[in-house]
Parts: structure tokens; C-alpha cells; sequence
């Protein structure tokens, strides 16, 4: 089975790659560009000056708490106006120089039960004809649409004035529709693919689909499990491809515009952890696919785990960059995975351009099921986290903890790289819990460098009978507390680490722990770096900004050093990627949202929710 396959014909004409952040200082999109570089060109603020940032206002959204994943949205900025989704089901608008509200719109006018996905909102320019819209999924099968002048809804767009997207999807097996991530805007289409989570044989199709924005009607639909007659039929084995739930995605998508394609990092197969109903590599899991935006025709695709039974699923969006090579510039992407690997894939072709080898991996002991005997390692860049743990590599942040964490290590199996959740307690490293956050990279185009932030965490286990999947016997994943006596990972810190690597030869430039817990730094215990998730930003100027640890901190680095320049405090984790942009009045501001989501990892533990707040910063 082949791990890569290009469809139609190759591209050959290398193409300048990445579409640039906005010159006017917007921030229109959760990337600010289609390309998701996270890239500003905004100079203002410097590695000079940066140490001078005050808080510029602060907008509190009257939530509190925001369960598993918090809240985790990047604001958009058009035009002087700040737009974000509530936890309470509201979409706000903010004057972005001084955080007065404009409007506000709630969604339960609409949806009484539903709310915004938890990744954002996307923005609609529109044309002369059609004014500006901000487009919004919700976690009930909706796309809504609201007029950026006043929060209108927009009406006229299919029968009541929103899409669901529920019609056609969900009438066999009923429940809901879930979407995580908003759509992809391309020219008048909103590209979207469900969440279709974690468990259970039967149910809805993640199938990618794209809907005009104008009339509410689908325009094409991909298969994200291949039918009968398709390309790569039969990797689900004789009947697993029927009535099969997902796979879905749940991040957010990027856009080659120039290139006409629009990719999308696929969720994983279920069962999570027992693939005894899907035998075979299971295409399109685990993977990143192009696909022709106007079409939804298949370009090509890169399978990062085969038969996945890791909870391993494409966690972030690529990252749209440029590699110099022999004078030229090969357009590229870079792909962040929870293996703590980092693919840097041609977008034109998804061939490796590093090299990448198919290594065998630890077998499985589960009765019914089997490993793929090999997965795919990049030859480079090296692992960016952790992806195998000895027992020397325990935490020894004290004895007491080098002590119960050898202990707890001794009575599990930890067979390196892609160890498998077994029949006895497994360790899994890095696990769902390490490597790559949500956010995917980020790439500073004048530099040449790539910024990742990981976490280096292990998952024990074991696998015990289910009925999850409904009508066949399973096995599912048991969690096991991998922690010491405090309740601080059991393994070797650093926990959390914020990086750069080369575009052009994909070496690891720098790498510095990102995040402290201060009781341990007033301990003696060097910088650990703390779980983490949500990402950075860079700007032209030099800086790098980035929230998402769980000590309720703002940070900026120097981009080129990875030195620290300067941090301040916030009232919730900013577990999140946070936005920089230019207000009316020409002064540029950074924001980020401070919402908390990793507060099993937060020392000690919280008493309260904490609230959901929008800060900005801006010089004196």
C-alpha cells in the first residue's frame, strides 16, 4: 500500500508559495493569510521595544470555565474591528483600538442549544455586490453568516437564513453534526469537513464538502472513506468502508490560493485504540490530503500513520512555506503531528522533500488486531519531541519523584517509538498528550525559519473489552495516571519547548523550554517548560509571540535567538494562537484570548473557573 499517491497531473513550474499577510495590518484569518503562516509584517513593535508593552484593554466575555479545550479561538481583525465567538454562544464585535463592544449577536436566536466551534470563525470579504460577512460553524451542523456592519444574520441563505448541514448526513444514524474548526473561505465557497470523534463503528461520514456562500447549496463533496469504483477502495478491508463514522477533521484547513488547493489534515479511524473492523491502512486517517478547491477532485495525499491505532490523528494545519533549492523556491508545507515529527511535504506533489523512511514498529498483543508493521519517519528534521522514554528518563525533580516514577515505569511496557496500547499497562510516547500542538507551525518568510511549540508527555494505558463500537466486540484505551506524587509529569522535563527550524535544510536552529511552574523554579529545579497548546506568531520586526502554557503567561522571543524578551501576566491560560494587527489610528496592537483548556496540567490545581478574557497590549 502506497503511502503517497498523486492524482492528475503533476505540477511542474515551481510557483512562488506562500500567500502573504495582508500589508493593511489585518488580521482577517485565524493564520492572518490563506497559507496559515501566522506571519505579520507589522515592525512597530521590536525586539528593542518590546520590553515596553503595557496592557492596551481587556474585554471580559462574562464566561467562565470552557471545558476540556477552553477557549481557545484567535480573533480576527478587519478594518479597525476585532470579531470572536463566545463561549456563551455569542459572536462579538469589539472597536480594536480600545475594546468597546459594537455588537453583539447571539447564536441561540438561531440555535438554542447550539455554539460556535471552538476554533474560531472566518471572514468573507464579499464583493460589490455583497457586503462583508463573518461565516461561522457550529457545533449542532450549522453555517451561519452575519453582517460585519451591524450582526445582522444574513438571511437568504438557505431555508431559514443558515445551512445545516445535518440534511443528507445524519438521517440513518441520527445524533448530531459537529464542527470544530471554521470553514475554509475560498472565492465564494465555505470548504468544511465535520468532527466525527473518537469512537464507534457506525455513523456519520466525515465527508469534506464545499457550500456556496451565496445561495447555502453544496457544491462537491470528498469522500474521506473511499467508495466502490473510487481511488484507493479497499484499504478499509471488505466491509469496513461501510456505514463507516468519520474520518473527519476537527482543525482548521489551510489554502494555497495561487495553487487553486485547499488541504486538510484528517482525523483518525475509530475505534480510537482497536482496529479489528477496519483492516488495512485506512485511507484517508491520519493523513493530509489536497484537494481542488473548486472541485473537491483529489491532487494527492501523505498518510502519517497507517492503521492507526494511536489516537495519532493530523492535529494541526499545515503550515504553508517556501524551501530554497538550486536557485529556485520549492513551494512546501510543514506538517506538525502528535508523534512529535514535523513532514515537509511538496504542495504541488506531497513528495518529501527531506526524505522519508517506512522504520517497523512494536507489534500489538490485542486479539483480532494487528499493527502496521512499518510507519513513516521523516530523515528530517529529527524528532522535534520525545518519541520513546528508558526508565533513566524518569523525572528527577526530587528523589521522592525519581523514586515513584521508576516505580510506576517498571510496571508497564514502553517498546519505544510506536508502541501500541496493549492488553497489560503500555507507555505511549509522546501520546495524543505530546508532540505537536493543535495550531500547527508557524514560518517567517524573510528568515527562512519554522516555529513549532511541543510538549514531551507520555500516556500509560491498557486495552479492556468495550461495546463502544455498537454492534461488534472491541477493546478501548483505559487512561493510567503517569505522574508523580505531586501530580507533575513523570517524565524527564523539559515538558514544553518552543523551537525553530530551518526551511532550507531542516536543521533545529534553536529550542528553549516554554512555560515555568515557579514553585519548582523556587525549588532550585531548572525551567521544566509546562504542557501546552494554541501557538506562536512572527512578525517582520523580529518577534515571536506565543500564550498557550499553563502558567497564564504572554511571552515574546527574539525570532532568530530564541531569547526571551519579555512576558507579562494574564487572568486565564492563553491556550490559544494569539493575532497582532494595526488599529485605525496606525498604532500596532498584540492580542491574545486568556481561557484556560489544559487545567488538569495547571499546579496546584484550580479552585474556580477562571474567566474568558481578551486582552491587548500595545506601546506606551
Amino acid at each position: 500500500m502506497s503511502r503517497l499517491r498523486v492524482c492528475g497531473a503533476a505540477a511542474t513550474v515551481l510557483l512562488l508559495a506562500v500567500v502573504r499577510a495582508a500589508p493593511s495590518g489585518d488580521w482577517p484569518a485565524f493564520g492572518n493569510d490563506p497559507g496559515g503562516t501566522k506571519f505579520s509584517p507589522l515592525t512597530q513593535i521590536t525586539p528593542a521595544n518590546v520590553s515596553r508593552l503595557t496592557m492596551a484593554w481587556t474585554y471580559d466575555t462574562g464566561d467562565r470555565g470552557g471545558g476540556f479545550r477552553g477557549w481557545s479561538i484567535t480573533p480576527l481583525v478587519v478594518d479597525g474591528v476585532m470579531y470572536f465567538p463566545t463561549m456563551g454562544a455569542r459572536l462579538v464585535a469589539l472597536n480594536a483600538e480600545t475594546g468597546a463592544e459594537l455588537w453583539k449577536f447571539d447564536l441561540k436566536s438561531v440555535s438554542p442549544s447550539g455554539r460556535f466551534s471552538p476554533r474560531g470563525i472566518s471572514y468573507w470579504p464579499g464583493d460589490s455586490q455583497t457586503p462583508a460577512r463573518i461565516v461561522a460553524t457550529t457545533t449542532d451542523g450549522l453555517i451561519v453568516q452575519v453582517q460585519t456592519k451591524n450582526g445582522e444574520l444574513v438571511r437568504g441563505v438557505g431555508e431559514k437564513g443558515f445551512v445545516d448541514l445535518k440534511i443528507g448526513m445524519t438521517e440513518k444514524f441520527g445524533g448530531g453534526y459537529n464542527v470544530a474548526a471554521p470553514p475554509a473561505i475560498v472565492g465564494d465557497l465555505a470548504i468544511l469537513a465535520p468532527a466525527t470523534g473518537e469512537q464507534g463503528r457506525y455513523g456519520v461520514a466525515g465527508d469534506i464538502r464545499a457550500f456556496n456562500l451565496r445561495t447555502g447549496q453544496e457544491t462537491w463533496r470528498f469522500h474521506t472513506v473511499p467508495q466502490p469504483g473510487e481511488a484507493n477502495f479497499g484499504t478499509w478491508g471488505l466491509q469496513g468502508w461501510q456505514d463507516r463514522r468519520g474520518p473527519g477533521s476537527w482543525v482548521n484547513m489551510t489554502v494555497d490560493v495561487a495553487n487553486n488547493l485547499v488541504f486538510v489534515p484528517m482525523g483518525q479511524p475509530t475505534d480510537q485504540n482497536f482496529g479489528n473492523s477496519r483492516p488495512g491502512a485506512n485511507l484517508y486517517s491520519s493523513s493530509v490530503i489536497a484537494l481542488d478547491a473548486r472541485t473537491g477532485a483529489l491532487k494527492w495525499y501523505f498518510q502519517m500513520t497507517h492503521h492507526d491505532i494511536y489516537d495519532w490523528d493530523a492535529n494541526a494545519p499545515p503550515t504553508l512555506i517556501d524551501v530554497p533549492r538550486n536557485g529556485t523556491k520549492i513551494p512546501a508545507l510543514a506538517q506538525s503531528t502528535k508523534q512529535g515529527l514535523l513532514f515537509i511535504l511538496n504542495r504541488l506533489t506531497g513528495e518529501p522533500l527531506f526524505g522519508v523512511e517506512e522504520r517497523p514498529v512494536p507489534a500489538l498483543d490485542a486479539l483480532g488486531d494487528k499493527t502496521w508493521p512499518t510507519q513513516p519517519f521523516p530523515l528530517k528534521p529529527p524528532p522535534l519531541s520525545r518519541v520513546s522514554m528508558t526508565r533513566d528518563e524518569v523525572s528527577k525533580i526530587s528523589p521522592a519523584t525519581e523514586k515513584a516514577c521508576q516505580a510506576l515505569y517498571d510496571t508497564m511496557v514502553q517498546s519505544g517509538p510506536y508502541t501500541p496500547y496493549g492488553m497489560v499497562p503500555s507507555l505511549v510516547f509522546p501520546s495524543s498528550e505530546g508532540g505537536g500542538s493543535w495550531s500547527g507551525a508557524s514560518y517567517d518568510p524573510a528568515l527562512g525559519l519554522i516555529f513549532v511549540n511541543t510538549r514531551s508527555l507520555g500516556t500509560a494505558g491498557e486495552l479492556r473489552p468495550s461495546m463502544s463500537s455498537g454492534l461488534l466486540p472491541s477493546f478501548g484505551k483505559v487512561k493510567i495516571p503517569f505522574d508523580d506524587p505531586d501530580g507533575y509529569p513523570c517524565s524527564a522535563p523539559p515538558w514544553g519547548e518552543l523551537m525553530a527550524i530551518s526551511a532550507e535544510t531542516a536543521d533545529i536552529v534553536w529550542r528553549v523550554p516554554l512555560g515555568e511552574y515557579k514553585e519548582l523554579t523556587k525549588r532550585g529545579v531548572p525551567k521544566t517548560g509546562t504542557p501546552n497548546a494554541g501557538g506562536p506568531i512572527v512578525t517582520a520586526s523580529g518577534l515571536l509571540f506565543i500564550g498557550s502554557t499553563t502558567d497564564a503567561t504572554f511571552r515574546a522571543f527574539d525570532s532568530k535567538t530564541g531569547r526571551e524578551l519579555w512576558s507579562s501576566p494574564l487572568p486565564n491560560d492563553a491556550i490559544a494562537t494569539p493575532l497582532t494587527y494595526l488599529g485605525r489610528g496606525g498604532r500596532q496592537y498584540v492580542a491574545t484570548v486568556a481561557g484556560g483548556g489544559l487545567d488538569n496540567f495547571v499546579k496546584p490545581p484550580l479552585e474556580a473557573p477562571r474567566g474568558n478574557v481578551v486582552v491587548a497590549f500595545k506601546l506606551p
